[in-house]
């Protein structure tokens, strides 16, 4: 499936012609504060959320006792 989008998309931009067009400095400025707002935005969401992250990842890595032998496969320390 994918090599077929990619010859579709290969077809399409080879049959391009040549394009007319004026792209005027605005343009890159417009680019440019849009990058930097959308690097801001993440930047406040990590922010606003950091408690949230960081407590979501301590859950997902904690090691519960006696968990660590288990998951080595050392059954000689236990006692039965």
């Amino acid at each position: 499936m994918m090599t077929i989008v990619f010859v579709a998309a290969v077809a399409f931009l080879g049959m391009t012609g040549t394009a007319h067009a004026y792209i005027d400095p605005g343009a890159g400025s417009f680019v440019l504060q849009m990058a930097l707002a959308g690097a801001l935005a993440l930047g406040a969401s990590i922010k606003f959320f950091w408690f949230r992250i960081k407590e979501g990842a301590r859950r997902l890595f904690r090691r519960r006792r006696g968990d660590t032998a288990d998951r080595r496969g050392d059954t000689a320390d236990r006692t039965e």
